[in-house]
């Protein structure tokens, strides 16, 4: 059953926008960058790996020392790239906040990724109109894995936590969505698919095509 909110926070990342498959294949592109070419057992664990983990795993074994700081750099110019040319939304995900702002509910986006990067591939969407503010996890000091992020997101969009629904994709802040008292809509995006009935067990909706919620 679709719970009722009086505001929303939405993931970006295989939540608004169809961009996993990017996030988990820049460790491909960074590889390549430094003349590794992967196996093809690497090659498989990519689409259901933490890219950070995996490719600074994979540099380490290649005998590639390098800081990991400069790694996601690298990896973010990637996705900065992507944001500005490729990515694509979510089916109908623009009706739907288009309803949600007639209906005057408050949304705000939460991301792992840098919120400039963010803000440019929903400006070239045409979806970042919908939105109060964009976020992400390094401009409060704290990210989706503590449920006080949430708390302070309810607290910056107006409502108390149960009233604000979370629009999400990723386990670890389904479980933190829920520890902080939200509602959630987990959106079931394939680079989850291993977590899929843990998800659904949490969530209080899920969907695969905003067009369900139409």
């Amino acid at each position: 059953m679709i719970p009722k909110f009086k505001a929303a926070l939405f993931d970006m990342d295989g939540t608004l926008l169809c961009t996993m498959r990017y996030w988990r294949f820049t460790t491909l592109e960074v590889l390549l960058a430094h003349d590794i070419i992967p196996t093809a057992e690497q090659l498989a664990q990519m689409y259901s790996t933490s890219s950070r983990r995996l490719c600074m795993q994979i540099l380490a074994e290649r005998g590639l020392e390098l800081d990991q700081k400069d790694v996601i750099r690298e990896m973010e110019g990637y996705m900065h790239r992507h944001y500005l040319h490729d990515a694509h939304a979510k089916l109908r995900v623009g009706e739907y906040l288009a309803k949600l702002r007639d209906a005057g509910i408050p949304m705000c986006v939460a991301t792992g990724s840098p919120r400039e990067f963010a803000r440019d591939g929903l400006e070239r969407l045409g979806l970042a109109q919908y939105f109060e503010f964009i976020t992400d996890g390094y401009e409060f000091g704290m990210n989706k894995s503590d449920p006080a992020y949430f708390h302070l997101m309810a607290q910056k969009l107006g409502v108390e936590t149960g009233e604000m629904c979370v629009f999400e994709d990723a386990l670890y802040s389904i479980k933190s969505a829920k520890a902080a008292g939200c509602p959630v809509m987990a959106s079931l995006d394939a680079a989850y698919q291993y977590d899929w009935e843990e998800i659904k067990a949490l969530s209080d909706h899920w969907f695969t095509d905003y067009g369900e919620l139409l």
